[in-house]
């Protein structure tokens, strides 16, 4: 019986613990970053204490709120719902216009950006897009992956983004070599299993998996107002 009712304890624990980490640090920067790296999963009652130039950008099923220091700051500071809900569950991305933050164009977190170097996270391949940063005159980008095998992209003026091309399977791992746009990129595709739920499930995948860029459009699509 004393067993029994120490297992039953240690679960509740877990799960309490489970809950209350329900934070995540997800664009740290200036002296206390090393403190709070990408991926901390914090509990509400955690006080951030932050120096001068410290920014710190926390993520919930809110949505994205940034602290800037100097102070101590509850991880729920400036805490609001989010503006809109995103589909994760079912990869079926939320496409959300960005163009106050990144330029112009249609944006979804399940986009290779042809401008960038670095991985590809990719949920559902067949949902998988490509973007580029530039679209203000017609281009032809060649994709190009290990083995040789090529596949070509075509922009017309004012298209943001394009089907990945059917030629070139999406299969992880795969290095992808990008040309035609204004510097040469080499991606790398990263497919995601489990597939991530929740904005935090999918901030923390895309951590592990140094999808940087794809980060980036999910903090810049979900901010708020601190």
């Amino acid at each position: 019986m004393a067993r029994l009712l120490l297992v039953a304890a240690s679960a509740a624990l877990l799960v309490s613990t489970s809950a209350a980490a329900a934070v995540l640090v997800v664009r740290p920067a200036g002296p206390s970053a090393a403190a709070y790296p990408p991926g901390k999963a914090l509990p509400d009652t955690h006080m951030l204490k932050l120096k001068p130039s410290d920014t710190v950008v926390l993520l919930d099923s809110r949505g994205t709120r940034t602290l800037h220091g100097p102070g101590s700051f509850s991880v729920l500071a400036g805490a609001t719902p989010a503006a809109a809900t995103a589909n994760t569950a079912g990869t079926s991305a939320r496409r959300v216009r960005l163009g106050a933050v990144r330029g112009a164009g249609t944006r979804s977190v399940w986009q290779a950006d042809l401008s960038q170097s670095g991985n590809v996270c990719v949920a559902n391949p067949g949902e998988l897009t490509v973007y580029r940063n530039d679209a203000s005159q017609a281009a032809d980008v060649t994709l190009t992956d290990a083995s040789g095998k090529r596949a070509e992209v075509h922009f017309e003026a004012n298209q943001w983004d394009a089907a990945w091309p059917a030629a070139l399977p999406v299969v992880s791992g795969t290095r992808i070599a990008v040309a035609g746009l204004a510097a040469p990129a080499t991606l790398t595709l990263r497919t995601l299993s489990p597939v991530p739920s929740g904005l935090e499930g999918m901030a923390q995948s895309l951590i592990r998996a140094d999808c940087q860029a794809q980060l980036d459009v999910l903090i810049d699509t979900f901010s708020a107002r601190s």
